[in-house]
């Protein structure tokens, strides 16, 4: 992989100028199942078809976010999974290196202004944000509004 990455240095203001929202077509869940879930979890992983999910092992929980139709076709064989959403994915185009600062904290503070509260996870190079559906159009609008006016 040879990505371009913005760097530390970059003020968070250019960064977010420069980054195209993309909201990922589709509805996602956050999914806790218990520890003793892992290896049948891990094994349905690879029936898992979008293009987008995050998996997190925890000391007391295994953590899914995914897309609601693949976890509509893994729930069966996790009758006991807690299951909250849905939720849009909110990913920021950019690809940044890891010394960047406050990237995410500039963009959760703008959400946090509106009263709109959100998850995030962050992949290799890029961070996303989920925001319940309820809330996804206004959210939508107060990023793109704040990525217009950095453009200028």
């Amino acid at each position: 992989m040879n990505i371009s990455t913005l760097g530390g240095n970059t003020p968070i203001e250019e960064i977010l100028a420069h980054t195209e929202l993309i909201i990922r077509p589709g509805e996602f869940v956050l999914v806790g199942l218990e520890l003793n879930e892992r290896a049948r979890l891990e094994s349905d992983l690879a029936n898992i078809t979008s293009d987008f999910f995050q998996y997190i092992v925890e000391p007391d929980v295994l953590t899914l976010l995914l897309d609601s139709n693949d976890w509509a076709h893994l729930s069966y064989h996790y009758p006991q999974a807690n299951v909250e959403g849905p939720f849009r994915i909110f990913t920021f185009s950019v690809a940044m290196d890891w010394e960047v600062v406050g990237f995410l904290a500039t963009v959760t503070g703008l959400l946090a202004q509106a009263g709109i509260s959100l998850g995030a996870v962050c992949g290799y190079y890029r961070d996303h944000v989920f925001i319940s559906v309820e809330h996804a159009a206004r959210a939508e609008e107060v990023l793109r509004a704040e990525i217009e006016r950095l453009r200028g």
